[in-house]
């Protein structure tokens, strides 16, 4: 901590910070483009600058930006200084010198950063009036609208597709002041993330293009703070409703979990929640005499519930089915109505047990669960039978932050802070920290891996605990290792014994225990009092962890109770 001087106040602050950071948290209007609280700064769009003075008796001063200046102890600086008021609405003036002003039919309206930053430097009115730079827009894809003339190059889409979630199909075209933000020729974006683009870019040049087929501006939608059902991550939300129908999810901040980012899928897989298809009233069948087109009646509320509790009750055995993409509050009901026995999780046997051995391992074992946060600060990650670009998109992308860490530690040794940005990637270059895969077949996150084990689940558990007897010798020895394994083995053993916060991920998804109990032991070799192990495992479903606590039977025991006649009605969730 530090004390700062701002405007002849004095704040005590995180010193660690920088001064646009420090000047935000502490709630006061200072504009800004390019800096991002999850990316750090480069210092591009020169928007933030303030008045830093050496002393109290500088009287003069100079300009400096804040997102550029550590907020060291004793620093003076002004944001109300005449000449650092004017640099601003300058630098504003400028950046718009080629935008369109159409701000009535852009869809960023109503949260436009931009709009704000221009209301806030006190930007009113335009002098230029000679022909401005056009651009040729893009196809992106089916879910991102892309509007190059609106840019003001502050190259935060480029930094985060290429640096933060390592997409290779997007950069940064151009020189001086005729820059193109895009793909060397037109396509789909092929980073999972893209959809981030949309959040991080600051004016209209990345838009929702599922959005904007349903004609409604973001002041009209109805929203909430949710949790993400498209995997079991639990990715914090925020979707966006007009007139019974969701229009689009956004993400929400949560420092444990997500950050400021979701995966495409979370962002644009919401459709099916419009579907026509789905039943969105209480329907009861006419008889079996009915035709297609009159088997089903649309009765009110009550004559549905009266109807139910006469099944139930002149029922001699009711069978309760739920399901690890409903809800656990739906289930939950489901399993207090029909009871324990008759309850049934709606997983076959083979998933259920996998569950059910996760959930054991979480409860029981000696390693601690890893949230997204742990992940991306860990710097040495084992991953063990489970491809998390597919099954866990998120954690993917906090892999990807984690195999900085350990070059970025480094730079930060020589003086360099943690939130500049631009200057540890010109000291890093292409280093990265040690990331292990152990999987069935290729993933994509094995362009940042530093090797790849491809191997059947057996293999892999075999790989798993090899590792761990050479960290705990008494953990179980791996009889007739192939010696390439046993070298592999050594180096993964070496790797996470000198790492400060090693993590294993594992998961569900190649059908083996095995596997789980492997990366288990992992964990729980590198585990002690002062370093606890850190284990994530990865589940089918949103809530399958939790029907895993809530118990009950799998599928084949509730076909074999619905063929033995211990149960004459089923309700399904």
């Amino acid at each position: 901590m530090g004390t700062i001087y701002i405007d002849g106040q004095a704040y005590e602050v995180d010193s660690s910070k920088n001064l646009l950071d420090v000047c935000l948290s502490l709630g006061m209007d200072l504009p800004y483009f390019c800096w991002h609280p999850a990316m750090g700064s480069v210092g591009a769009c020169r928007q933030c600058a303030v008045t830093q003075y050496r002393d109290e008796d500088d009287t003069k001063g100079q300009i400096v930006m804040a997102c550029m200046t550590p907020a060291a102890d004793g620093t003076r600086i002004s944001l109300k200084n005449e000449e650092a008021v004017e640099f601003r609405e300058s630098v504003i003036e400028w950046l718009m010198v080629n935008h369109p002003h159409d701000c009535p039919i852009c869809d960023e309206g109503g949260e436009c950063h931009l709009q704000d930053m221009t209301v806030m430097t006190g930007h009113v009115y335009r002098r230029f009036r000679f022909k401005k730079r056009t651009h040729r827009n893009q196809y992106l894809g089916p879910f991102i609208n892309h509007e190059m003339n609106r840019c003001i190059q502050c190259y935060r889409c480029v930094r985060f597709y290429r640096d933060y979630a390592d997409g290779r199909d997007f950069d940064v075209f151009g020189a001086h002041d005729d820059v193109y933000f895009g793909r060397h020729e037109e396509g789909v974006l092929e980073s999972e993330f893209s959809g981030n683009l949309v959040e991080v870019c600051p004016t209209g040049v990345f838009t929702d293009k599922t959005l904007k087929k349903h004609y409604t501006r973001k002041w009209d939608l109805q929203t909430a703070p949710s949790v993400c059902t498209l995997c079991s991550v639990g990715c914090n939300t925020i979707p966006g409703e007009r007139y019974g129908h969701l229009r689009r999810v956004r993400a929400r901040f949560n420092h444990e979990v997500n950050g400021y980012f979701i995966c495409d899928r979370g962002r644009y897989g919401y459709e099916f929640v419009n579907s026509l298809q789905r039943i969105r009233y209480p329907r009861l069948r006419n008889g079996e005499g009915a035709t297609e087109e009159t088997a089903e009646v649309q009765p009110s509320s009550d004559a549905v519930l009266a109807h139910l509790s006469d099944l139930l009750a002149q029922s001699d055995g009711v069978l309760g089915i739920g399901s690890p993409r409903a809800s656990l509050e739906s289930n939950f009901a489901l399993h207090h109505m029909v009871g324990e026995d008759r309850f049934c999780s709606g997983m076959d046997g083979a998933q259920q047990q996998l569950v059910q051995r996760a959930r054991q391992i979480l409860q029981e074992g000696p390693a601690r669960s890893a949230s997204l946060r742990d992940i991306a600060e860990s710097d040495a990650v084992l991953v063990l039978g489970e491809d998390l670009t597919n099954t866990a998109p998120m954690m993917a992308y906090a892999v990807r932050q984690a195999v900085r860490n350990k070059p970025w530690r480094e730079a930060e040794e020589v003086g360099v802070p943690s939130w500049n940005d631009y200057a540890i990637r010109e000291i890093i270059q292409e280093d990265r920290g040690p990331l292990f895969l152990g999987t069935g077949a290729g993933t994509k996150l094995e362009d940042v891996a530093s090797f790849v084990y491809h191997a059947a689940p057996a293999d892999q558990a075999r790989l798993g605990w090899a590792v761990a007897h050479l960290l705990d010798s008494g953990s179980p020895a791996v009889p007739d290792l192939d010696e390439d394994v046993l070298t592999l083995a050594q180096r993964i053993a070496e790797t996470l014994q000198q790492a400060q916060q090693p993590v294993v991920i594992s998961g569900a998804s190649d059908g083996s225990a095995e596997v789980m109990d492997a990366a288990a032991a992992v964990a729980a070799a590198l585990g002690g009092e002062e370093r606890p192990g850190l284990l994530a495992l990865v589940t089918p479903d949103a809530n399958s962890m939790g029907l895993a606590l809530m118990g009950g039977i799998d599928l084949q025991e509730a076909q074999r109770a619905l063929q033995d006649g211990a149960a004459d009605t089923v309700v399904i969730v």
